[in-house]
């Protein structure tokens, strides 16, 4: 197997071929004629073979240098294009953000994130609780945010908090239905976006049921359920903290004044496989700090 000592060589080569003029060719690389000249011998002479032929209209390839022009070109390409890759790696991160979480939390932080990480391009995405469930989450974001129960076997999952969760409804809604205890979820439609299985341990905790025939509304997302909630179509349970400004308007009310624990949690989910770049990990970090402050 021949080997090339110095790639740079071939990188000279294909300026060569490409202009068929050792002038252009130091021209266009920054370099000097004679160095340009030293290359090709030196590719030559490793190769044992003659690349170019001079010619009344400059260089010209040989059969020998058009077989290697067209395989250096190919695999220069691919260089590029793996140098591209890693620098992006490492300077442009991708966070995957449940919309209400971004909204009401991250929003407000954007300009601390930019200032923490001066020189990462943070691209912060939106996905419906759904991250985890990718067939290949690594090539929509480096990590995310998802709201469930832990337990996701294909990634690295820390809860932000424990949450506490309270059933919400519009002024209009709770006195049209007479709602009082939480027995009488019974007779309200049920908002929720992913399933039932909140409702479900919320009736638990309350020491009451669904009925079999619940009427229930999958929204697609929490601000869409939100909007939904506030304009009377039902009842919603929402973790506390991402419904105050709406309970302390009085645009929503809770009809039983108490919250409840839940298992349910925001978690920052890492894809498990090859480790963060370092850009990534510094934004997870900072994540997981805000997270802390926001928790205290």
């Amino acid at each position: 197997m021949v080997r090339i000592r110095n790639i740079n060589s071939i990188y000279v080569f294909d300026s060569v071929a490409r202009f068929g003029s050792v002038t252009k060719a130091a021209h266009y690389s920054g370099s000097t004629q004679s160095s340009v000249s030293y290359h090709i011998k030196k590719l030559e002479a490793d190769l044992g073979v003659v690349l170019f032929r001079r010619t009344a209209h400059g260089l010209e390839l040989t059969e020998e240098g058009t077989r290697l022009a067209s395989h250096g070109d190919a695999g220069l390409r691919q260089i590029g294009k793996g140098i591209e890759q890693v620098a992006q790696r490492h300077s442009v991160v991708r966070v995957a953000l449940v919309p209400m979480f971004a909204s009401r939390l991250v929003s407000a932080h954007i300009s601390r994130l930019q200032q923490s990480c001066p020189d990462v391009e943070v691209v912060l995405l939106n996905h419906n609780n759904s991250f985890v469930d990718f067939p290949d989450p690594r090539s929509f974001a480096d990590f995310g945010i998802q709201w469930g129960r832990g337990g996701w076997s294909r990634f690295n999952a820390v809860k932000l908090w424990n949450e506490r969760l309270v059933a919400v409804c519009s002024p209009d809604y709770m006195a049209r239905l007479a709602i009082a205890q939480p027995a009488d979820v019974q007779r309200c439609t049920l908002l929720h976006v992913d399933d039932k299985r909140m409702w479900t341990e919320w009736t638990e905790r309350c020491g009451t049921t669904l009925r079999a025939e619940q009427p229930s509304m999958m929204l697609e997302d929490r601000h869409f359920q939100l909007s939904a909630t506030i304009n009377g179509l039902g009842i919603s349970l929402f973790a506390e903290w991402l419904v105050k400004a709406e309970l302390a308007s009085g645009v929503l009310v809770n009809p039983f004044g108490q919250s409840y624990p839940t298992s349910f949690s925001y978690y920052l989910v890492t894809p498990k496989g090859p480790p963060l770049a370092s850009s990534a990990k510094r934004v997870r970090d900072w994540f997981l700090k805000l997270a802390g402050e926001f928790s205290r």
